[in-house]
């Protein structure tokens, strides 16, 4: 048997023979062999935008700070350990024997000559593609959660405004009351009743800035940086009828873009590898062994042999059985994906629509009698036509309606994003 310098057996005879005589690594060995992780520090707070941010700012921030996830991607890194592992040859085994008059050395290498090194390498391989495509279900996820916090924040910060808007145009009110006490034509029942009512809208306006302190918490802790005063910018403007996408497009899309269906995908192709991989570690894995013998009727000689696993009780099928049915399960939770996938598109459509042309009647029919109605109201009361009641009904009213509005506007808002998810259409990581 002719073996060559750069030969896998010779190279593996030689390591067996330096483990043998317990010779240490080296420093750069030992350093290679060592994987150090070092953690991800958080931004300064000079490095956050200053400026508000838009729902695609944002989500890219989360994406890219939260340890979280940071952790999850770190999946593919144990799913490139497992391919290393994989892509090992086989360990020498090394053997010394001793009696009387007899000495011998040996060194056993295995030979996996009917490829199933290759089949495990390749079956690796698609784990690493499957821990990716993990990784984009977690990512996936936190953006879902990003935007809900977003569109949490900016509706928040609507909120503050209506309140402070309520509050001036009591104020604005409050110069005519006063003007009419003065002139003896109000009594000042008037005067005490606007007082307390700005009592109340001062409290309102401290809820608000309390219920927006607590949403851009929600947003900082999301995006993993608590102590940034984050603050969103947006449209609250539907989409138009010619702007609403239709579900086949969408689906076309969403069937390749889709995290949840990549990550079935991927889980099915390497379920449907692994039989074979199970069939391949079914055949033998032949050893190829040499002794060198000191004996002293016989003197110096070497031994060769070969040496094979005969497959006569066992032959894998336990776990090629084993493949097969995990195959079969991979196959019905990507059928299951690509429905629940399906399903949830033709909602958040039917959704979208919905809560698109409720916003537009509120607008509509709601929205575009404030202005009127305030106007109605000074000058009733003005004219005395009105009392300091009916007054401060109508100012009330205006914003409790402008309040019910924006609850609408957050509906669209999350609906909008449904369907943006469901399609798989949301910010990559950088």
């Amino acid at each position: 048997m002719t073996v060559t310098p750069n030969s896998p057996l010779k190279t593996a005879l030689v390591l067996a023979v330096f483990v043998a005589c317990g010779m240490p690594m080296s420093p750069a060995q030992a350093q290679a062999s060592e994987s150090v992780v070092t953690p991800m520090a958080p931004p300064s707070l000079a490095q956050l935008p200053q400026q508000p941010v838009t729902l695609e700012e944002y989500l890219r921030l989360v994406i890219r700070q939260q340890p979280g996830l940071a952790a999850d991607r770190m999946e593919t890194d144990l799913a490139r350990a497992d391919t290393r592992t994989a892509s090992a040859f086989p360990n020498p085994t090394v053997s010394v024997v001793g009696k009387p008059g007899e000495k011998s050395v040996g060194v056993e290498q295995p030979l996996p000559i009917f490829g199933q090194r290759g089949l495990r390498i390749e079956n690796a391989k698609k784990g690493e593609r499957t821990a990716a495509a993990h990784v984009d279900v977690a990512v996936h996820a936190a953006l879902n959660d990003g935007a809900q916090a977003f569109n949490e924040l900016l509706i928040a910060q609507q909120r503050v405004e209506v309140w402070s808007e309520a509050q001036t145009s009591l104020e604005n009110a409050a110069r005519i009351v006063r003007g009419q006490i003065e002139a003896g034509t109000r009594s000042r029942y008037d005067g005490a009743r606007l007082t307390l009512q700005q009592a109340q809208l001062k409290m309102q306006v401290a809820k608000a800035n309390a219920a927006l302190q607590a949403a851009r918490a929600s947003a900082a802790r999301v995006a993993a940086v608590p102590t940034w005063e984050v603050r969103a910018q947006g449209s609250l403007q539907p989409l138009s009828a010619q702007q609403l996408p239709a579900y086949d497009a969408l689906w076309a899309q969403a069937s390749a873009r889709l995290p949840e269906l990549r990550s079935a995908q991927a889980e099915l192709d390497q379920a449907r590898h692994r039989i074979d991989v199970a069939r391949r570690d079914a055949l033998p894995t032949p050893s190829l062994g040499v002794t060198r013998v000191n004996s002293r009727p016989d003197g110096h000689y070497t031994q060769w042999g070969v040496s094979m696993e005969i497959p006569l009780f066992d032959r894998n099928q336990g776990n090629i059985d084993r493949a097969r049915v995990e195959a079969d399960q991979a196959e019905l939770r990507w059928q299951a994906a690509q429905q629940n996938a399906q399903a949830a598109l033709f909602s958040a459509l039917g959704q979208l629509q919905l809560k698109r042309e409720s916003m537009q009647a509120y607008e509509r029919d709601g929205l575009s009698q404030i202005g009127p109605l305030r106007q109605m109201a000074n000058d009733a009361y003005k004219l005395g036509q009105g009392g300091i009641l009916e007054l401060i009904d109508a100012l009330n009213s205006i914003a409790e309606h402008r309040l019910e509005y924006l609850e609408v506007v957050k509906d669209y808002l999350d609906a909008e994003w449904q369907v943006r998810s469901a399609s798989g259409n949301v910010p990559q990581p950088d």
